[in-house]
């Protein structure tokens, strides 16, 4: 996995369960593989990766029965300088407000909602095992991880199926996935995909805003969550431009789970 946003190690083949809905699980790792990849900070063999991933992408598409003709818009191919050049003119060089790719940076009102959120987000990585990759110098609420660490939960579930593990094993993997879902993901992503179609020039990246709501709509559908189409962007933000901006902040070493969105 790529070393700029991993938060684990894997070496088994993505096995192909399914889930309790008929959804593949291992289809809809695949496509959350392949957006944590896109929506990453892109870094020599960011192409590559994105290219080998395509094929698995494309398949995850059709089963999933999302809109055929996303595949072809949103799996295109691109160079390492074309994707460096579209996420600086789209992110920039600082933590961008118009279209920030931290789940803290929407619907926070104080600095102690968003340090909250990122100790959850946090703790539900220590939760199964996992850790930021040393050399990713960022912070655990980042798009890039959260969808990688969906791709983990989809693919747990998807190996406790295929080896005919118990029910309540399989419950386990649904249940944590539901949860990040509604506390983080799936609270925040569709605002962040719709500021980012609306930047000036978005490039690849439109396209895979596009695919991440349709994706997400999907899921939250399926888990029975309701959507929250647009939570604010912090106010007061750019004189906290810098904070936690180039690494996990202290606080998420241990912190309390935060209240779970949707019931708020």
């Amino acid at each position: 996995m790529s070393a700029r946003t991993s938060i684990t190690t894997r070496s088994e083949p993505a096995p192909a369960g399914a889930a309790p809905d008929g959804r593949p699980a291992a289809a809809r790792a695949a496509l959350y593989r392949y957006l944590a990849l896109a929506f990453s900070d892109p870094a020599t063999g960011s192409a590559k990766a994105l290219a080998r991933q395509r094929p698995l992408a494309e398949a995850a598409l059709r089963a999933l029965r999302l809109a055929p003709e996303m595949a072809a818009a949103a799996t295109g191919r691109h160079s390492d300088l074309a994707l460096k050049r579209a996420h600086l003119a789209v992110f920039g060089h600082a933590l961008s407000k118009d279209c920030p790719p931290y789940g803290s940076e929407y619907g926070q009102a104080h600095i102690f909602e968003k340090t909250q959120t990122l100790a959850d987000a946090a703790g539900f990585y220590r939760a199964f095992g996992l850790a930021l990759a040393e050399d990713l110098h960022d912070r655990p609420d980042h798009i890039a991880v959260e969808l990688e660490f969906m791709e983990f939960l989809c693919l747990k579930q998807a190996w406790a199926d295929s080896k005919g593990h118990s029910h309540g094993q399989l419950a386990l993997c649904r249940k944590a996935q539901r949860n990040f879902l509604a506390d983080h993901l799936g609270f925040w992503a569709f605002s962040f995909a719709r500021r980012l179609r609306q930047r000036p020039d978005p490039g690849p990246f439109a396209a895979w805003a596009g695919l991440l709501e349709s994706f997400l709509a999907q899921e939250l559908a399926a888990a029975g969550i309701a959507r929250h189409d647009d939570p604010f962007v912090n106010e007061g933000g750019a004189e906290h431009e810098d904070e936690c901006a180039c690494g996990p902040c202290p606080a998420v070493a241990f912190g309390a789970p935060a209240e779970r969105r949707n019931d708020a």
